[in-house]
């Protein structure tokens, strides 16, 4: 029974105007988008690679001493994600480049890359086509699927014989969704056509899973739109009134809320200012200085001569301040950096009230990008530190003229030899390589968000099926 309803809906759809501008809409977008996408990505990748060819040539230079090897400092970029294609997360914008050396860090940057022709149309991505324009375009075909049918006398018709509402509802649901699909699944077909047939993009397995990952998000979101125009024409009597009705909603959801993230997480988590943080980094610094002059770090402490044989000389004590030191450095960047993201992470948080939102945010889980990216990387740079030090520490103890005090000052290092100034093998040197997560990993990151736009299918399914059951057809 329900068969036959679904393919009169879906004929209905697929013979009208509207298909028609929709499917051209959808599929010009997708190429646009795919177009833009391999040229963005081959100078993206071209750019990143000569920026880490010369980290890594500084690198094999700074390995001829071992001690130069922990005060070098590194430079590390992010890397392009071919997943940008489906949900660039606005990684234009957020910190791309981390420096650092074995004992500190600087706050992570935002460095120019190489850019496209229009690069003010770099963010055409999947998300953006689908969370913007389909969602509209979903509203199109339910706006009248129930009122505009009893305005026209066909849904009174329909339901005068033994055919139970619920199943005339459910039917409804697909043969929209259906219609929205086809689009979608060849606007995605037209654009991986592009993006595959590109030397410069090369997609794995793994690619692939999130891939198709991402789809399905698409249509849960899809559905949530599909749900709420149902709902929304089995509450009105005149199609006109039901369109008025979803455009507001629609701008509501899609527009204006996620446009109020900035301002509410500006209102209720607010990122520290540069000169707040100069003022920290000045206490810390003073306090450490107080600590010296006290004696916390042992005799002459703050005495440093580059003759190795003075008696003042006291190694040990200056490795324990130094590193004192740096460490209440790293801590009041670490909790600036903490600060920043709890900014970013806020508004996004507040503004969950919109399925575009969720949606966004579980598509940037999938794929690694956005925030996650960035904060992904920041976290791995802080353990490839640690894995370096490692390296450091254990070839220092190979070396018997070395008086192994592994702290951040070159000058101790260079003339008191307290780290080692033998050379090393490149080769045995870690290396830092930015990794993607597994699907797994990727899919547990999303999987609050992947309930809420669950949720939201339930609440709207439940409130459209109520409404249905009560709408007087006459």
């Amino acid at each position: 029974m329900i068969r036959p309803i679904i393919c009169k809906e879906l004929l209905e759809n697929l013979l009208s105007i509207r298909f028609i501008l929709s499917m051209l809409l959808i599929i010009s977008l997708f190429s646009v988008s795919g177009f833009l996408f391999v040229g963005k990505y081959g100078q993206q990748s071209d750019d990143y690679w000569r920026k880490t060819n010369r980290n890594l040539a500084g690198l094999r230079e700074q390995s001829d001493r071992l001690y130069q090897l922990a005060f070098y400092k590194q430079e590390v970029y992010s890397k392009p994600k071919p997943l940008t294609l489906c949900v660039e997360g606005f990684e234009k914008s957020l910190p791309n480049c981390l420096r650092f050396d074995v004992f500190t860090s600087d706050l992570p940057e935002v460095k120019s890359q190489s850019s496209f022709i229009l690069p003010q149309f770099s963010d055409i991505d999947w998300v953006f086509i689908i969370s913007l324009v389909l969602s509209f375009v979903v509203l199109v075909f339910t706006y009248d699927c129930i009122c505009g049918e009893k305005e026209t006398g066909t849904l009174r018709l329909m339901l005068a014989g033994s055919i139970p509402r619920y199943k005339v509802l459910i039917a409804k649901y697909f043969g929209v969704t259906f219609t929205v699909g086809i689009p979608l699944l060849v606007g995605l077909l037209v654009n991986l056509i592009i993006v595959v047939s590109s030397k410069d993009v090369v997609l794995d397995g793994e690619i692939w899973l999130k891939v198709f990952a991402i789809v399905v998000l698409s249509f849960l979101y899809l559905s949530i739109f599909v749900l709420l125009g149902m709902f929304v024409s089995s509450r009105t009597a005149h199609s006109a009134n039901s369109m008025v009705v979803l455009l507001l909603v629609w701008v509501a959801l899609v527009i204006l809320i996620p446009s109020l993230g900035r301002i509410i997480s500006d209102l209720s988590a607010r990122a520290p200012t540069a000169e707040e943080l100069e003022r920290k980094l000045a206490e810390v610094g003073d306090q450490v200085s107080n600590d010296e002059r006290s004696g916390k770090f042992g005799e002459r402490a703050g005495y440093m001569s580059t003759n190795p044989n003075d008696p003042r000389n006291n190694p040990p004590a200056r490795a324990r301040l130094k590193t004192a030191g740096a460490n209440a450095k790293n801590a009041a960047l670490e909790g600036h950096h903490n600060k920043t993201l709890a900014q970013a992470f806020a508004g996004r948080d507040i503004t969950s009230i919109s399925p575009t939102v969720i949606y966004q945010r579980a598509s940037e889980a999938v794929a690694g990008t956005g925030i996650n990216h960035c904060v992904n990387l920041h976290e791995e740079t802080k353990q490839y530190q640690a894995s370096l030090k490692e390296y450091i520490r254990s070839k220092d103890l190979e070396d018997p003229n070395s008086l192994h005090l592994i702290f951040p000052e070159e000058g101790c290092a260079q003339y008191w030899q307290t780290i080692s100034h033998r050379p090393v093998d490149f080769d045995t040197v870690p290396k830092f390589q930015e990794r993607d997560l597994a699907l797994g990993q990727s899919l547990k990151l999303a999987i609050w968000d992947i309930g809420l736009l669950m949720l939201f299918n339930l609440v709207f399914f439940a409130a459209a099926f109520v409404s249905f059951l009560r709408y007087d057809v006459r």
